[in-house]
């Protein structure tokens, strides 16, 4: 699919960035289920001396006005900078393809176009449903809670989801952390769990790039069609074959570098996303500083595995 100029001059920004360091292109708030506002979570990243930061939230382009408007306040006060932070306004959508719940980040040049919170808004539609539905079932499995119904409204530009729904529980004394309402209660498997019905990869990655958007595959490693090991010869022919088919679908590039991943990995998604001509990005996948299941925001010196994946891969050629 071919991209246009301005899809092509994002792309290299975000390639480039991520090869210079100090990037982070994976970032939530609490219009999804981050602990922060955007304005907190952008004046984190210039506190950090990021060169370049995104905010992705999950199914929600709700909080890129207020980063917006954050990004143009820091501006004015930071006037003397040489160097000033680049915001990329972006999402994380999640998705469906191979029968694998997949997440795709789109980034965006300047505010994302409404043909793409028309898009998002069918999708939070289905997420009201799926929260009612899980609300309901923890109910009716004993689990006294203090609200009667998921605190949103079809106004709201908030998503409220699972984890959520697992804070709640804590807040309620059913557990003790997030992580145990997840495991014993929430998780696929687990009777309060809802299967979500999700876009397929082929709508969203056609939607995006009609809103000229940039289209990333998010934290591959995460994902069953992910070798555990680079001796998988199958598993990493399996690899190949996904980013091939996701490519054909209108894909960009791949978040090589994600503030969970091994440097083993990281490696193996360079090397394919450069034999198949796909950018690459880095992101932390932050969700706030009192969130102990991501990794922090990175900061100005952070080259996430760059010098060891760029000298093995001048190794090989």
């Amino acid at each position: 699919m071919k991209m246009s100029e301005k899809q092509q001059k994002l792309a290299k920004f975000l390639d480039q960035s991520t090869l210079a360091g100090g990037a982070d292109f994976h970032l939530h708030s609490n219009f999804s289920d981050g602990l922060e506002s955007p304005s907190e979570v952008l004046t984190r990243a210039w506190h950090l001396g990021l060169r370049a930061m995104a905010l992705t939230d999950h199914d929600t382009l709700g909080g890129i006005s207020e980063a917006l408007e954050m990004q143009e306040s820091l501006t004015r006060e930071n006037s003397e900078l040489k160097e000033t932070p680049v915001f990329v306004a972006g999402i994380e959508v999640s998705t469906r393809f191979a029968d694998t719940e997949m997440h795709i980040l789109a980034f965006f040049s300047e505010k994302p176009p409404e043909s793409m919170y028309k898009f998002i808004k069918q999708m939070q539609l289905e997420r009201r449903l799926r929260n009612k539905k899980m609300v309901r079932k923890v109910q009716e499995l004993g689990f006294d809670l203090s609200i009667s119904d998921p605190p949103e409204s079809e106004q709201d530009e908030e998503v409220w989801g699972r984890v959520h729904l697992a804070r709640q529980l804590v807040r309620d004394g059913h557990f003790k952390s997030s992580n145990e309402a997840f495991k014993k209660l929430l998780s696929p498997g687990q009777a309060a769990y809802v299967p979500r019905q999700h876009f397929t990869a082929k709508e969203t990655l056609e939607t995006i790039n009609a809103a000229n958007g940039v289209a990333v595959l998010a934290h591959p490693h995460e994902y069953k069609i992910c070798p555990e090991s680079l001796e998988d010869e199958d598993g990493i022919n399996l690899l190949t074959s996904v980013f091939k088919d996701l490519k054909a679908l209108g894909l960009h590039g791949v978040e090589a570098f994600h503030g969970m991943v091994g440097a083993d990995h990281a490696f193996l998604f360079y090397r394919l996303a450069r034999e198949l001509n796909l950018i690459v990005t880095q992101g932390s996948d932050d969700h706030g500083m009192a969130d102990s299941s991501h990794v922090n925001m990175f900061t100005r010196e952070t080259n996430l595995y760059r010098d060891f994946v760029l000298s093995r891969a001048g190794s090989e050629e």
